[in-house]
């Protein structure tokens, strides 16, 4: 009897596991829900005026890029087919990108490591990104404008398939997501 009480409690725990498995699927592929969201959805709002391809971050100011070089939101997400850049050629997708519909806006440049990494979301993997605002995000290398201070060849990124840093040689190919500092 007591096999058979200890038997239920656990197929109930499974079964409430998978609900929440279920969910989770829903809202995002990949994430553990036992794991607190690090960039839940009260934190963003699309930027009047740009018929959401911009996104604010409430918590840092930062208005960023909904999509990815390559990629144009269409309204609901991100069509189109994420570009590979060298390093030097994302820096010069920054100078040349196109202006922001707002007027008065600042210049969209390549973020820094810190913001870029801020954009993690800690709970999902692959990508590691709050999906409802950036949908549709590679979960490969996407660079920063930040060098490595001792090998000028090196520059930073996030990986968005688990949300980590790291370095590559600034020949390699990387996604390109823009940011305005307002």
């Amino acid at each position: 009897m007591k096999y058979v009480y200890l038997m239920n409690g656990y197929l109930a725990k499974v079964a409430a596991l998978m609900v929440g498995l279920a969910l989770c699927t829903v809202t995002q592929a990949g994430c553990n829900l036992s794991v607190p969201a690090t960039q839940p959805d009260n934190r963003y709002e699309v930027v009047e005026g740009t018929s959401g391809a911009e996104v604010r971050d409430k918590l840092t100011g930062l208005i960023w890029q909904r999509c990815v070089l390559g990629m144009t939101w269409n309204g609901k997400t991100c069509a189109g087919t994420a570009l590979g850049k060298t390093w030097a050629e994302a820096m010069q997708a920054a100078q040349t990108a196109t202006p922001s519909r707002v007027p008065g806006a600042s210049v969209w440049q390549l973020p820094n490591n810190a913001d870029l990494y801020g954009l993690a979301e800690r709970a999902c993997y692959s990508p590691s990104i709050n999906t409802n605002w950036f949908p549709e995000t590679p979960s490969d290398r996407t660079w920063s404008s930040t060098s490595d201070a001792v090998n000028q060849d090196i520059a930073m990124h996030v990986s968005f398939s688990y949300g980590h840093g790291g370095s590559a040689m600034k020949k390699n190919l990387g996604r390109v997501r823009l940011v305005r500092y307002e």
